[in-house]
Order: structure tokens, then C-alpha cells, then sequence
């Protein structure tokens, strides 16, 4: 294995254990992924039906004005209630979830694409899901997904969902510096075990145009985190809709939960925005 055991890595112990893939509009959980050392690891078999609670952690990376609502298809509810989700947004929602359930995005009367899920992990788990505009210049959703494996650190997985024509926007990374002032470039679908502690997170390298200021976030036990670069380029297009590169941080703070019974992840404060 090309990952280290986290029990005995340092605050800034950091092993790229895992790949990020983005596919069509109507796609699945893959749990197919890829270790440091390139070799292939097996997704686990499909779990009895609505057995398992897992959390449900939707980040907003669809660049647009209008926001987006979320429609789960076997319960014929939205997820997001009266309140669709704003662009940059993130929410967790604690499910039961089933082999190949459907979940809408909806911009209005609009459904910009539909996500189902398959090869669900057989413990309870944090699941991501990112949907992201496909061209700057149409309205189709593609989607990223992630299951974070089961681990007693805390991770952070480094997400590029930054859309461009062209070749803008295709390299850089996210920096990541620890209170000792250590820090080390990250790059895009890198999944980071971290010790508790206070870090600085911002977009390193590529494209000058983007924000380079810091984003703090705070680990604590085995808390789940994501640093995504958003954003969409028309390159100067009149004819698509640009958004600027930024990095979303979420959760920037864990809260310790007052109920002991609750999850060890904590309680999900606001994304930080720069």
C-alpha cells in the first residue's frame, strides 16, 4: 500500500490514497479507486437495501446565479425543502439510502441532471457529491463523487471542480500550511489524513487571476472535510457565463457535539469562501 497508518503520522502527515473522477450527468457512486502506487482496489458489495445510515454531504459546485434544488425520486421529496441551494453551498443529509436511488437537480422547472447511486459502502459513512456545470456555455450538470473510506484520523479531499474552455484553469493546486508554519502543496483529488489541529488553506499555482487569499479550517477527531476549487472560464465569450476561480472550505469549523451519542464527525459549520 502506498498510504501510511495515520495513528502514526504527524500533524502534516499527508498520503494521496485516493483519485476523484467526474463522469456524465447521470452517474453513480464509484468506489473503484486508486492507490498512490497506481494499483487498483476492489469496490465492496452492494449493502441490504436502506440498512446503513450514511451522511449525504452535497456541495454546490453548479456556477450559476440560481440556485439549486434536490429531489430525492424514490421518497418523491426535496431534500432541500423550501430551500434550494446556493451556489458555493454545502449541507449534509443524514440517510438510508438504496441501490440506485435517484437524486434530481433542479433549477427551477429545470433539471439540469440526475445522479444515482450504486456500490454503496457497507458501513455508515461520508458521502460527497458535487454537482458542477458542464460548459460555460449550457445548462447540463456533470457530477463528482467521493466515499470516504473508513479511517480515524481526520481527511480532506482536494477537489478541482473548475470548469474552462480551453486550457485555462488546467494546472494548480491547493496549499495547505499547519500552525507550525509547515506546509506542502496539495494537488487536485488528493485525499490528506490530517492530526487535529488548525490549518491555512488557499489556491497555489496556474492561474494568476485566482484569489490566493487563506481559508482557515479546524480538524477534530475523525472529521471529513473538502477543499474544492470552483469557478467556470467562457475565455472571454460574450455567448457563456463566467464565475471566478475560488476555494470552498467545508466545514471550515467542527463543532464538538454536545450529545453523546452523536457522530464523532461533529456538527457541520458554514463553508469558507475566498
Amino acid at each position: 500500500s502506498g498510504s501510511e497508518e495515520p495513528g502514526g503520522a504527524s500533524a502534516m502527515a499527508m498520503a494521496i490514497i485516493l483519485l476523484l473522477g467526474a463522469c456524465l450527468a447521470h452517474q453513480a457512486f464509484s468506489l473503484k479507486t486508486v492507490a498512490s502506487n497506481h494499483t487498483e482496489v476492489k469496490a465492496p458489495k452492494s449493502i441490504i437495501l436502506g440498512s446503513i445510515e450514511h451522511h449525504l454531504l452535497i456541495c454546490n459546485a453548479y456556477a450559476s446565479n440560481k440556485s439549486l434544488a434536490v429531489y430525492r425520486v424514490q421518497e418523491s421529496r426535496y431534500l432541500t425543502g423550501d430551500v434550494p441551494m446556493a451556489y458555493k453551498e454545502c449541507r449534509s443529509f443524514p440517510l438510508r439510502l438504496q441501490e440506485g436511488e435517484g437524486f434530481e437537480f433542479q433549477q427551477g422547472d429545470l433539471k439540469v441532471g440526475t445522479f444515482s447511486t450504486t456500490g454503496l459502502p457497507q458501513a455508515s459513512t461520508t458521502l460527497l457529491l458535487a454537482p458542477v456545470r458542464r460548459s460555460p456555455f449550457g445548462r447540463s450538470a456533470k457530477f463528482m463523487s467521493h466515499a470516504f473510506v473508513e479511517n480515524k484520523a481526520a481527511e480532506v479531499i482536494v477537489v478541482d471542480a473548475f470548469g474552462a474552455e480551453g486550457d485555462a484553469g488546467k494546472d494548480g493546486a491547493v496549499k495547505i500550511v499547519d500552525q507550525g508554519g509547515d506546509g506542502k502543496s496539495l494537488p487536485f483529488g488528493a485525499i490528506v489524513p490530517l492530526g487535529p489541529g488548525k490549518y491555512e488553506l488557499a489556491l497555489d499555482g496556474g492561474s494568476s487571476s485566482h484569489s490566493k487569499a487563506e481559508v482557515p479550517m479546524e480538524t477534530l477527531g475523525s472529521s471529513r472535510h473538502v477543499a474544492m476549487r470552483v469557478g467556470i472560464d467562457a475565455g472571454g465569450s460574450k455567448d457563456g457565463e463566467s464565475f471566478p476561480q475560488e476555494l470552498v472550505v467545508f466545514p471550515q469549523v467542527v463543532a464538538v457535539a454536545q450529545d453523546s451519542e452523536a457522530s464523532p464527525q461533529g456538527e457541520f459549520a458554514w463553508p469558507a469562501v475566498l
